[in-house]
């Protein structure tokens, strides 16, 4: 750099600096506080365009204007925060808003493949498995995985702001033998810090920023730490090109072998058991590990329910007969379709209260277009529903990301006007029946027993086939992989679940003079949505990043993921799916009208989601959750109105389960804290 400005209003921040970093090299920049160091680095990085000066790359002017065009430079930057986000693993943090895909889904174990490499290139020996999540290291680790972040892209400049900041002794030699080796493969390094110990220890060159302007720069040998701080606090020194240092003497860069801060005492490879297959006993102890360290995933609300199950039993013989375990699931749906919308938002750390009148809203334009005087078929009704309700969630989320107003208060207002809106379409008529059987077979219709069991086994089949496959993919890259008695109790888990639910469906639980059986449609519906958006939640680029922006956004955003879009498009699915959850209530009903109670429905909705698991906080979530959770609400009303409660019993209920499953959500998260 020769003669960099940069200005801020009326403060000059940068007054002509220069600067020169080689490769191969580890340039130290001190300076005091407001000295313009981290102007400096943003100016590179493409955060900050320059006011004047000229900056050269490998000898040619160059213009930098966005992180973007230093990127494509080579030059990459580790802040001081790390821009990491922790409920991501280290895999998926190290290739956030570069993954690699096949066929439109994430190659995840390509990515792993790739992390691991670059991890053993850089002798980062200390993770358990690297695919851990990020909040679950240690400062230290932290530290190096923003580092092996940063070189993976064919990078010739890393930039590193304080990367000792805040660590331990142990932690500090670590990051600073990482520092030494990323010079020592020929990269140019640039690295901040207040701690004079850490720059004399790696330092090719020194240089001195002061006010703004480069006061001194050259070989670290001619530099001490005493000539450091005259220079950064006064600008000069009569000492200044005199000192010689021998380092040797100094102990300068002769580090100590990166030592272990895992906790266990013993270094750990990059990738635990690589190639092998992990018995099942290591497999059993490393599930007991993540359920104590909070990650216990669904087995809180799976207890939940069988806990529920059994009381309602106990009291009442009739609750898990066939019969009422099916109509619970068919009076669930409409929570875990909805529930599952909501879980976009929350995932972002967003709320969205307008879901409710949302799904009315598409009950009634489906509704509508059904009626003999309008004459439309029931899947352009369906479509056009749905439409109609992605392009609300499309428009809130505008006005939220766009205009950057509360989520709850924008969503708050569409409960409201959507209110208005469902009212103004009916009219005042009250209800209005739905002629097409077909929408209303949706959540009254039923399959044929042999149709269930077709339809079960073909799942089944292509479960087991799809497990079995990825796990011996994964053995055969050298990936770790369950042991294949794990794989197989999966599947048969699975099965057992499947043909359970074939066999209470088949069971007549209609009357004599109208028989009932067979599985109902709505059944194979919420299954389908829950596959579709688990996929794209979990294996799909716009589901990692709606991951990301709830963990950390502003990591997201460094990572050059466009933040306003993907929140956009939460909102527009979450509301498109609602839209799908109120015509199965309308289907239910076979009726639409203007007591559709679009605000309870949407508490109940939000329960069901943090019932099932998913975080208020944002980053931690599943669609199964509101699966699980519908079935909670579900059977609490159920179970409750089989033992002649009344609706105030219900409501407290359900109120305290949902402050229990917030308790476990905001317990886990401090937990998550504490260990760091």
């Amino acid at each position: 750099m020769r003669g960099l400005e940069k200005n801020f209003g009326a403060v000059q921040a940068l007054a002509g600096a220069d600067l020169e970093v080689y490769p191969g090299q580890v340039t130290a920049l001190v300076g005091d506080n407001g000295a313009g160091k981290s102007v400096l680095i943003k100016t590179i990085a493409g955060i900050h365009a320059a006011d004047g000066g000229e900056i050269q790359w490998q000898g040619k002017p160059v213009r930098i204007h966005s992180p973007r065009d230093s990127a494509a430079l080579g030059i990459e930057v580790v802040y001081q925060d790390l821009a990491l986000c922790d409920n991501l693993d280290v895999v998926e943090n190290m290739f956030l808003g570069r993954e690699r895909t096949a066929r439109g889904l994430l190659a995840e174990d390509d990515m792993e493949r790739a992390a691991a490499e670059t991890l053993s290139g850089l002798q980062v020996t200390t993770l358990r498995s690297i695919r851990a999540p990020v909040a679950a290291l240690s400062g230290g680790q932290r530290q190096s995985i923003a580092v092996a972040k940063a070189v993976m892209w064919n990078s010739k400049l890393v930039i590193l702001d304080e990367p000792t900041a805040a660590l331990g002794v142990a932690q500090t030699r670590q990051v600073l033998a990482l520092v030494r080796r990323l010079a020592d493969q020929g990269l140019a390094v640039v690295m901040i810090s207040h701690n004079l110990n850490d720059v004399f220890a790696v330092a090719d060159r020194i240089a001195v920023l002061r006010l703004g302007q480069m006061v001194a720069q050259g070989p670290a040998e001619e530099f001490d730490p005493p000539l450091a701080v005259e220079l950064m606090t006064t600008g000069r020194s009569d000492r200044l090109g005199k000192v010689k240092v021998d380092p040797e003497a100094e102990g300068r860069r002769v580090l100590p072998e990166p030592v272990d801060d895992s906790g266990t005492g013993t270094s750990r490879t990059a990738v635990v058991g690589a190639g092998q297959v992990q018995s099942l006993g290591a497999y059993a102890r490393s599930l007991w590990t993540k359920v104590a360290a909070g990650q216990s995933g669904v087995l809180p609300v799976v207890l939940g329910v069988i806990l529920i199950a059994a009381i309602f039993q106990s009291q009442n013989a009739k609750f898990l007969s066939p019969g009422n375990l099916v109509n619970l699931l068919v009076q669930g749906s409409v929570f875990m379709l909805i529930g599952m919308g909501e879980v976009f938002v929350l995932l972002l750390g967003e709320i969205d209260l307008s879901l409710g009148f949302v799904a009315g809203i598409g009950a009634t334009i489906a509704t509508m277009l059904v009626q003999p005087d309008v004459g439309w078929p029931w899947w352009a009704a369906i479509a056009a529903a749905l439409a109609c309700t992605a392009a609300l969630g499309a428009l809130q989320g505008t006005l939220i990301t766009r205009v950057r107003l509360p989520s709850f208060v924008v969503t708050l207002a569409g409960l409201l006007g959507f209110q208005g809106v469902m009212i103004e379409l009916l009219g005042t008529g009250g209800t209005i029946p739905i002629p097409d059987e077909t929408i209303n077979n949706l959540a009254n219709g039923t399959l044929s027993r042999a149709g269930g069991w077709a339809l079960t086994l073909l799942v089944l089949v292509v479960y087991a086939v799809q497990t079995a496959l990825r796990d011996r993919q994964r053995r055969n890259s050298g990936l770790v992989a369950p042991p294949p008695g794990v794989t197989a109790l999966k599947v048969g888990a699975a099965a057992l679940a499947g043909i359970v639910l074939v066999v209470v469906s088949n069971v007549a639980r209609g009357v004599p003079r109208f028989p009932l059986y067979g599985m109902p449609w709505v059944i194979p519906i919420v299954f389908v949505v829950l596959t579709g958006w688990s996929v794209l939640l979990g294996r799909t680029r716009l589901g990692r990043f709606i991951y990301a922006i709830g963990g950390n956004a502003e990591a997201a955003r460094r990572a050059g993921i466009n933040l306003a879009a993907i929140r956009t498009l939460a909102f527009t699915l979450a509301a498109l799916t609602a839209g799908l959850g109120g015509i199965i209530y309308a289907s239910r009903l076979r009726s639409i009208s203007t007591s559709f109670d679009g605000g309870t429905i949407v508490l109940y909705v939000v329960a069901t989601a943090v019932i099932g698991g998913t975080s208020l906080f944002g980053g931690r979530g599943h669609p199964l959750h509101a699966v699980l959770g519908g079935v909670v609400i579900a059977a609490i009303v159920n179970g409750m109105a089989l033992l002649g409660l009344p609706a105030a019993v219900q409501l407290m209920a359900t109120a305290l389960v949902l402050l229990a499953s917030v308790t476990v959500d905001v317990v886990v998260r401090r937990r998550g804290e504490t260990a760091r």
